[in-house]
């Protein structure tokens, strides 16, 4: 059957009205058993696949694509900038400037009493300090790592310096320490961390996992893995 053998009526719906789904009166359906089959039908098909999209269509398409588009952009800007750049607590204690993963750094806090335990308070495990209502291990990592204590006069980088307790979480363990200066949270980028020379640190052991500079200063990154470990066979 040529399509300009069927009235247009019918063109556009034959299988509605006299094919598969209508009366069944169609003659070409003996030959093809279904409307599917028939040239006239897939012919339709074509010729709304082959249609001109309507502007308003496209442009909807358009703004939706390009939303995702930008929106994928910006996930992966984020995940890259996450993956590239390390998060530190940058901090100074006597002479040395220091940084730990700020992942570790629950909080900052003004000084705080500390509460001496008699026979067990030590230059390294200074005692106990009461954070909202939770007790705390306070201890000195500055006694811990060997730090000499600085001159405040040339080392201070910022007009008005506060000491301040610094608490961070490790292996389940919260601890507080007291610091000389903190600077706050910043981004580093691995590439900007070298190799600790052996004769730089005065540490009794190396926890230092790298070098940078920051600010005309040399700081420390700590490898709070080894750090906390050995602080947690020492004090606990």
């Amino acid at each position: 059957m040529r399509v300009e053998e069927v009235p247009n009526s019918k063109v556009h719906n034959c299988w509605n009205q006299i094919g598969i789904w209508g009366d069944h009166s169609c003659p070409e359906l003996k030959k093809h058993i279904h409307c599917q089959n028939c040239p006239v039908y897939s012919s339709m098909g074509r010729s709304l696949l082959e249609r001109e999209v309507p502007q308003a269509y496209v442009d909807e398409w358009t703004d939706l694509l390009s939303k995702e588009k930008l929106e994928k952009s910006v996930e992966a800007t984020d995940r890259v900038a996450s993956i590239e750049t390390i998060t530190v607590g940058i901090f100074r204690l006597g002479q040395e400037w220091l940084a730990l993963s700020a992942q570790l750094i629950q909080e900052v806090m003004p000084t705080s009493t500390i509460h001496i335990l008699p026979h067990r308070s030590n230059n390294i495990f200074l005692g106990l300090v009461n954070l909202r209502g939770e007790v705390q291990i306070c201890v000195s990592l500055k006694q811990f790592l060997g730090i000499e204590t600085a001159d405040d006069n040339q080392q201070n980088i910022s007009p008005v310096i506060y000491n301040r307790m610094v608490v961070v979480e490790k292996f389940g363990n919260r601890w507080v320490f007291p610091v000389d200066e903190i600077s706050g949270i910043h981004r580093i980028h691995p590439m900007q961390l070298t190799n600790v020379p052996a004769t730089l640190s005065k540490m009794p052991e190396n926890y230092t996992q790298g070098i940078f500079n920051w600010k005309n200063q040399k700081v420390s990154y700590l490898d709070d893995e080894l750090l906390f470990y050995a602080l947690n066979k020492k004090v606990i």
